[in-house]
């Protein structure tokens, strides 16, 4: 009987050992969650707070752009740029010209420059000579027509890096659409160019607007007036 009962105790005894041991690891595991998730909420945290923080520095960007921008500026440019457009013609890249050299008309596609000063027309058989004690300047035209105008004055046209065509000018009409113009052409052999008649700046400012996106927006072909011209074979043409 007495074995039996300090058997019993042994048991009771091992089983309250085991039962604290238990309660022990459960415990510290609990600590160990719980750092854990205090750790991992600190580093939540501080996510949100750097995510506040770039949030506000893209804020205070964007502030900042804002300020460079001045409506009352841009309100201000669009009406100029409304009103320098308000009295142009918008014109193709190519159009129909009617170009009159007074003795005679011709009519010829004209492309659209404005990368040149000066207009330009398609002559060849260029001299000087002089008439009432003026300058003039004697041509001949694609078509062989010879014809003669006060000559202006000369200009000097790059064509390359390093070299410049000394050009003569004449005033001439030039009509495009329901334009009319008297203008400065230089003249110069346009032979090897698909364009007899060049439009610069000096006929296009104040005038027209050009979209390079277009052709013929003026219209078609024109018919003109014929007048008398006196025609030169080329043979013959006088340099």
């Amino acid at each position: 009987m007495r074995a039996l009962t300090m058997l019993l105790a042994i048991l009771l005894l091992q089983g309250c050992i085991a039962t604290k041991s238990l309660q022990r690891d459960t415990h510290q595991a609990a600590q160990l969650a719980a750092q854990q998730c205090s750790e991992t909420l600190t580093q939540v945290n501080d996510l949100i707070k750097a995510q506040q923080k770039t949030t506000k520095t893209i804020e205070r960007e964007a502030k900042a752009r804002a300020k460079l921008i001045r409506p009352d500026q841009r309100d201000q440019a669009c009406p100029d740029l409304r009103k320098s457009l308000r009295n142009k013609t918008i014109v193709g890249a190519v159009e129909w010209a009617v170009v009159d050299l007074g003795s005679k008309q011709i009519i010829s596609k004209a492309r659209m420059d404005t990368g040149a000063s000066t207009s330009s027309l398609n002559a060849t058989n260029i001299s000087e000579f002089e008439r009432n004690g003026k300058r003039w300047v004697r041509f001949t035209l694609a078509d062989g027509t010879e014809v003669s105008k006060v000559l202006e004055r000369y200009v000097n046209v790059r064509q390359a890096s390093t070299s410049k065509d000394r050009r003569r000018v004449v005033k001439l009409g030039i009509k495009l659409g329901n334009i009319s113009y008297v203008g400065e052409f230089t003249l110069a052999d346009r032979s090897h160019l698909k364009y007899e008649v060049l439009i610069g700046r000096n006929v296009l400012r104040d005038l027209m607007v050009v979209d390079v996106a277009r052709l013929y927006v003026l219209g078609k072909k024109p018919k003109v007036t014929k007048k008398s011209s006196k025609k030169v074979p080329k043979k013959a043409a006088r340099n």
